[in-house]
């Protein structure tokens, strides 16, 4: 294993989308050259973020790239000498085009399956991250326990619809005399939250990592069920990857990631990192 000391600054760069921010994971022998063994050659990786959500990925007091996804990647850097991680911080949609262009050798971003990306990307065969998809609702409600508890309930959700929109007609398909109802609308995030604290709509879905935080911004205090993990899969990919090119060094850079994320759930140190920045075991 080698040691680095990450470096402290993030140094303007202009990428596909504008202006974003660039970081490097530490320093390391020049990638046409051999490191100090004289053996291993240094490959340096440029890893595309939108630079948020907290805690996820988020800049500190100093404007250095922090959160869960950017910790793991520095412990996966500590692993694997032959590569040296840099960040760079971009619109989200630009991660996939700095991918394609060749800029940006992973896209790293809590970022989920979907048939459209897997047409175009590589994915890892490891996730580094499991969403623990919760049912909020009004604090003190007992009537919700599971999503077999849905059926007449009122979730609103916004026009274009998402996962929600997907998971409810997967249910009302399922249960045609109990179907769950829907309010369509554009309000936002905290309108949602405050319509549940009032009992005008019954529920949504949150991330629980997330949850945390959104109550202390919108100064509320709701109620939520937790889900076991076949649930939670009935609402939504709950696993998140990082994305790698699948031409050129794409599959190797992710047979090397795939490796590096075995031994830090193997080891535990991937869960020390979720529960540091997350408050829990998000790992499995």
């Amino acid at each position: 294993m080698k040691s680095k000391r990450y470096a402290a600054s993030i140094l303007l760069a202009l990428t596909l989308a504008g202006i974003s921010l660039l970081a490097g994971c530490g320093e390391k022998t020049d990638s046409s050259s051999v490191n100090a063994s004289g053996s291993v050659k240094v490959q340096k990786l440029l890893v595309g973020t939108s630079g948020g959500p907290k805690p996820y990925v988020y800049q500190d007091e100093k404007n250095n790239l922090d959160g869960y996804d950017i910790a793991v990647l520095k412990e996966i850097d500590k692993l694997l000498p032959q590569y040296e991680i840099q960040f760079e911080v971009t619109e989200f949609p630009s991660i996939f085009a700095g991918i394609d262009s060749g800029r940006y050798q992973i896209g790293a971003n809590n970022i989920t399956k979907k048939p459209e990306r897997e047409e175009k990307y590589l994915f890892g065969n490891e996730y580094y991250y499991f969403n623990k998809t919760v049912v909020v609702v009004k604090k003190g409600r007992t009537d919700i326990k599971s999503l077999a508890d849905l059926g007449g309930k009122t979730i609103p959700i916004s026009p274009g619809g998402g996962f929600e929109q997907l998971f409810v007609e997967e249910f009302n398909k399922e249960h045609p005399d109990d179907k769950i109802k829907v309010k369509y609308t554009d309000q936002d995030l905290a309108k949602t939250y405050q319509d549940i604290d009032a009992g005008t709509v019954d529920f949504t879905f949150a991330e629980k990592v997330m949850l945390r935080d959104v109550q202390k911004d919108f100064n509320l205090e709701l109620g939520f069920v937790d889900l076991p993990k076949e649930e939670i899969q009935k609402v939504q990919d709950p696993k998140a990857y990082f994305v790698f090119s699948k031409t050129g060094d794409g599959p190797a850079i992710r047979d090397a990631f795939d490796g590096a994320l075995r031994t830090l759930l193997d080891n535990g140190r991937l869960k020390e990192i979720s529960n540091q920045y997350l408050d829990g075991d998000y790992t499995r």
